[in-house]
């Protein structure tokens, strides 16, 4: 009996496969068909970094629409909602496999420095959001004194 070199990698996707098939064999006995079950999330990648005079910040949403993008920025803190939906007419019970990820997705992060929220622009190009996020700068900080009583 010939000994193959182990391969950690092979493991990890051995693994990942059986539990693929467990989640789709629970899926099939009727769970997605319930239509009050919500579609799974899932979480974009994204990128943020951080420039002299702003914070840029690339998330991958291939497949999405703007239409189907809600972006909010507030002072400290940007977050950006959506969904995508499972693919083109076919319906759920028709897939053979499905591993893209699809569902609603909500990503917050928590910036260093104040922006303005008015001057922040967003553009949606080969499935990348980039946003930017001009910072404040001095004319955010301002101190209001106030007496306490």
């Amino acid at each position: 009996m010939a000994h193959r070199p182990w391969d950690p990698l092979r493991d990890l996707l051995d693994l990942q496969e059986r539990i693929n098939r467990l989640l789709e064999e629970n899926l099939a006995r009727g769970h997605l068909a319930e239509p009050q079950l919500p579609s799974p999330t899932w979480v974009p990648l994204a990128d943020v970094c951080e420039t002299q005079d702003a914070f840029v910040a690339l998330i991958e949403l291939p497949g999405l629409d703007r239409e189907n993008i809600d972006l909010r920025a507030e002072a400290l803190t940007l977050t950006v909602r959506g969904h995508r939906s499972p693919g083109g007419h076919v319906r759920a019970e028709n897939f053979l496999r499905m591993e893209r990820s699809h569902g609603p997705f909500q990503r917050t992060f928590q910036l260093t420095e104040p922006i303005v929220p008015d001057q922040v622009t967003a553009e949606l190009a080969d499935g990348v959001l980039r946003i930017h996020l001009p910072k404040a700068g001095q004319r955010s900080r301002r101190v209001v004194a106030t007496r306490v009583e």
